[in-house]
C-alpha cells in the first residue's frame, strides 16, 4: 500500500483540534502565566526572589567541613546540622532516624554496611629519607574507608594496576606495601587477601572525562570492602606522587615506609533525616531527595544537592508561612540519606510512606562551576520503562531558568536571570538528557516501587571524590538555577490544580506530536532493510505510542477523579493515535483495556518460525511467543552501593551474561530496564521489544538469559 504523508500544515491542524487551552482557562483571565505555563507569574516572582545562592552555598561550607562516610561520626555530625536547620526554618516533623548498618541486616535488596571510624593514620617514608606522605587528620581523603588499625614498616614494590593476576607476575609483594593504581578495593584482595601484602598505597583515578591526567595533585577519597574484616590497610596519594615512586623504584632505589592506622570496621546505623511541608491533603506526598554521604569536603558531591533540598525548603516553607503561595494538597518531604543505602533502607522500614509518595525531585551535584569543575548540570528524565509527565514539568523550568540565564547575558534585561547575590551573571551551562543511572533516583524508579524521578546531576566534575572538590568550586548562581527548577517543579506536582493539569497534559502531547515524525523516519529506515527491519519498524510503531499514551495519562494522576480532565486526556490519546494512521496508513486497531491503539503493520508478514531442534531452542521459542510471564518475587534494584546482590548469589560461569550485556552501551541500563519491566503481564518477548524500541537493538537471548539468571537466585519466577 502507498504511503500518505502528512503534511506539517495538517499535523498543525491535527493538534489545533482539541483546543490547547480548555475554555474555562480562557474565561479566568488571572493569574497570568507568562513566564512559565505552569506556575503563575507571582508563584515564580516569589520562587526567583526568595531562593538564596548564598544561604545555600554557606550550608555547602557547613558540610564540607564533615567526613561523611556512611554510618560514620562525620556523618552522624552532617545529619544534625541538617535537622537542626530544617527545625530553625520551620518544618514539621524533623527527625533522625536510625537504621541498623552491622554488615548483616538486610534491607529488600540491600546487605547493610557495617560503620567505620578512623582516629588516626599517617605514612611516612623512612627509607632512604624520612618524610610525611600521609596524615588522615590534614586530609580526610587520605586514608581510604574501611581500613584497619595496623602500625607497619616495609619496604615498598609497584604492581602497575595492580587489579590483575599478571601484574603480580615475578614480584614479591607478602609482607610489602604495594603501588597500585588500579580500584583499591580489587588491589587490595589480589595483593593482601591472595599474596600478603601489608598494604596499598593507591593513586586510583576518577571517571574517565575529557580532563583525566590533567589534575595530578588530585587525591581520590578510596574505599576498601565494607564486608571484608580482614582489611589491612590503604593510602590514597596523588598521580604526581605516584609517578615519583614509580620511576625511583624503577631505578632500582629501596624505599620503605611506615604505616600507623588507627581505625575500626564497627556495628554502625545509617542517620536518614526527614523532615515535611505538610499538605492539605496528606494522602499523597511530593518529595525532595539528595545524599547527604560522601568525603571531606566532598561539595559539590553532595553537600550541593543536600544544601539545595534544604534551600527549597526553607524558601518554600516560608512563603507558605507568610501566604505568598498556596499550601499544596500533597504533602512534601525532604529526605538526607547515606546515598542509595539509606533510600533503600528507608523505603524498606516505611511501606506505607512510599505508597504515598507519587514523584520525586532528586539533587546528587548541582553548584559546580563551569570554569572550575567543567559542569554542565543535566536535568535528566525518568527510564523509558517509567513513563512520566514529570519530564515534561522539569523541562519547563529547566527551560526559563536556561533562557532568562541566556537572555540575561546577552543584555536582554534581568527579570528571569535568578542571579544570587554575590554570585555570577554567566548563563546556566544545562541541557535536558535521557536517563542515566548512578544517584538514589535508581532506587525511587525500581520496579518495586515506580516513583517518578526528576534528576539534577553535574557531570563531568574534575574534582569529584578528591580533596579538591571544596567550596570554592560552588557557584551561588548556579547554586539558585538548581534549586529553583528543583523547587518550582515539586512544588508544581504538590499544588496542580486542574487547570494546570490541563495544561500540562497539552504540553505532554504537544511534545509526543513532535516526536512523531522522528520516530517514523526510524522506522522507515528500519523497513527499507527487509522483512526484519519491518518487523522492528511495526515495534518501534507500536511501543512508542504506548509510552506516550501512558505518559499522557500520568498527568490524571495530579488531580485524581477529575472527569473533565480524564476526558480531555483520553481525547488526546485519540489525536495522538490518529496522527500515526495519517502518517503511516499501515495500522490496524487493537484495544486495551478501554482505550484504542492503532498498531503498525508490516508490509510483509513473518514467515512461521522453524520447528526448534533441541528442548533449549524449544523453551526459547515458547518464551518468545509469550507462553511464559515473568513474575517478581523479590523488591529492590541488583546494584547497591557497595552490595550486588546478582555477584553475591550467582556463579562466575552465571555472570558471563551481566558482564557480556554490562559491556553493550547503556548494559546497566538495560539490566536494570529488564526488571523494571517484570510487571506480571509482559512476556519475555514484549520485555525485548519494549527495550528495543526504547534504546536500540537488544537481542531476545541477552533477555533470555539474564531473566533466567535472576530465576536462578530467586528475583523473578515464570508463570505456568
Amino acid at each position: 500500500m502507498k504511503k500518505r504523508i502528512l503534511p506539517l500544515a495538517l499535523l498543525a491542524l491535527l493538534a489545533q483540534s482539541q483546543p490547547i487551552v480548555t475554555g474555562a482557562a480562557r474565561q479566568d483571565a488571572a493569574p497570568s502565566y507568562t513566564r512559565t505555563p505552569l506556575l503563575n507569574d507571582k508563584e515564580i516572582a516569589h520562587l526567583a526572589s526568595e531562593i538564596n545562592g548564598l544561604i545555600a552555598k554557606d550550608t555547602v561550607i557547613e558540610l564540607s567541613r564533615h567526613h561523611r562516610v556512611q554510618a560514620s561520626s562525620g556523618f552522624s555530625q552532617a545529619a544534625q546540622y541538617i535537622a537542626a536547620k530544617a527545625k530553625e526554618y520551620g518544618l514539621e516533623q524533623v527527625q533522625i532516624e536510625r537504621l541498623a548498618a552491622d554488615g548483616q541486616k538486610t534491607y529488600h535488596t540491600l546487605k547493610s554496611t557495617p560503620g567505620w571510624d578512623a582516629d588516626r593514620g599517617q605514612l611516612w617514608e623512612v627509607e632512604p629519607k624520612r618524610e610525611k606522605i600521609a596524615d588522615y587528620d590534614e586530609m580526610r581523603v587520605a586514608l581510604a574507608d574501611y581500613s584497619q588499625t595496623a602500625d607497619v614498616t616495609a619496604p615498598l614494590v609497584d604492581v602497575g594496576m595492580g587489579v590483575s593476576p599478571g601484574d603480580y607476575e615475578g614480584k614479591e609483594v607478602k609482607g610489602k606495601i604495594v603501588l597500585a593504581g588500579g580500584n583499591v578495593a580489587v588491589a587490595h584482595r589480589l595483593a593482601c587477601d591472595e599474596r600478603g601484602a601489608a598494604g596499598i598505597l593507591s593513586y586510583q583515578q576518577n571517571q574517565t572525562t575529557a580532563w583525566s591526567g590533567d589534575y595530578p595533585d588530585n587525591v581520590r577519597w578510596g574505599h576498601l570492602s565494607p564486608y571484608n574484616s580482614n582489611n589491612r590497610f590503604a593510602f590514597m596519594i596523588s598521580l604526581r606522587r605516584a609517578r615519583e615512586y614509580s620511576e625511583r623504584l624503577a631505578r632500582g632505589e629501596r624505599i620503605s615506609l611506615r604505616a600507623v592506622v588507627q581505625a575500626e570496621i564497627k556495628p554502625g546505623h545509617y542517620d536518614v533525616v526527614t523532615a515535611v511541608i505538610p499538605g492539605s491533603d496528606g494522602a499523597e506526598e511530593i518529595v525532595f531527595s539528595c545524599h547527604l554521604c560522601h568525603q571531606k569536603p566532598g561539595a559539590n558531591d553532595n553537600a550541593s544537592g543536600a544544601a539545595a533540598i534544604l534551600e527549597a525548603a526553607r524558601a518554600l516553607s516560608a512563603l507558605i508561612r507568610r501566604g505568598e503561595i498556596e499550601r499544596p494538597r500533597r504533602t512534601i518531604r525532604f529526605i538526607w540519606p547515606p546515598e542509595i543505602n539509606g533510600t533503600l533502607a528507608y523505603f524498606a522500614e516505611h511501606p506505607d510512606i512510599v505508597r504515598r509518595m507519587k514523584a520525586a525531585v532528586h539533587c546528587d551535584m548541582v553548584g559546580g562551576n563551569y570554569s572550575i569543575t567543567r559542569s554542565v548540570l543535566h536535568v535528566t528524565h525518568t527510564p523509558a520503562s517509567i513513563p512520566s509527565a514529570v519530564n515534561t514539568v522539569a523541562d519547563v523550568f529547566a527551560g526559563y531558568a536556561i533562557s532568562g540565564s541566556l537572555k540575561a547575558a546577552s543584555g536582554a534585561g534581568f527579570e528571569d536571570a535568578l542571579i544570587s547575590p554575590g554570585g555570577a551573571k554567566d548563563s546556566l551551562v544545562a541541557d535536558i538528557t535521557p536517563y542515566e543511572m548512578g544517584s538514589d533516583h535508581d532506587v525511587y524508579q525500581e520496579g518495586s516501587f515506580r516513583i517518578p524521578t526528576i534528576y539534577l546531576r553535574d557531570w563531568p566534575d574534575v574534582f569529584i571524590h578528591t580533596n579538591n572538590d571544596t567550596p570554592s568550586n560552588i557557584e551561588p548562581t548556579k547554586m539558585k538555577r538548581s534549586t529553583f527548577i528543583a523547587a518550582a517543579s515539586g512544588y508544581f506536582l504538590a499544588r496542580a490544580n486542574a487547570r494546570e493539569a490541563a495544561r500540562l497534559a497539552d504540553m505532554v502531547f504537544a511534545r509526543a506530536m513532535a516526536r512523531v515524525p522522528v520516530e517514523r523516519d526510524r522506522a522507515r529506515e528500519l523497513e527499507a532493510t527487509g522483512a526484519e527491519g519491518a518487523e522492528e519498524a511495526r515495534n518501534i510503531i507500536a511501543r512508542s505510542l504506548e509510552r506516550e499514551a501512558e505518559t499522557l495519562t500520568s498527568v490524571a494522576a495530579l488531580v485524581p477523579g477529575d472527569k473533565n480532565l480524564e476526558a480531555k486526556i483520553e481525547g488526546l490519546v485519540d489525536q495522538l493515535s490518529g496522527a500515526w494512521i495519517l502518517l503511516t496508513g499501515q495500522f490496524s486497531e487493537q484495544r486495551k483495556g478501554k482505550r484504542t491503539f492503532f498498531v503498525l503493520e508490516p508490509k510483509e508478514q513473518p514467515k512461521e518460525p522453524s520447528k526448534p531442534r533441541n528442548p533449549k531452542d524449544a523453551a526459547r521459542a515458547r518464551l518468545s511467543t509469550g507462553e511464559r510471564v515473568p513474575l517478581r518475587k523479590v523488591r529492590g534494584p541488583m546494584n547497591v552501593y557497595y552490595y550486588d546482590y546478582v555477584a553475591d548469589r550467582a556463579s562466575l560461569e552465571d555472570l558471563q551474561v551481566v558482564e557480556r550485556i554490562g559491556a553493550k552501551p547503556k548494559g546497566d541500563i538495560l539490566m536494570y530496564e529488564m526488571l523494571n519491566l517484570v510487571d506480571g503481564k509482559r512476556d519475555v518477548q514484549g520485555i525485548r521489544d519494549y527495550l528495543a524500541a526504547a534504546y536500540g537493538p537488544v537481542s531476545l537471548d541477552d533477555v533470555y538469559e539474564y531473566l533466567r539468571l535472576l530465576e536462578k537466585i530467586g528475583v523473578i519466577g515464570f508463570e505456568n
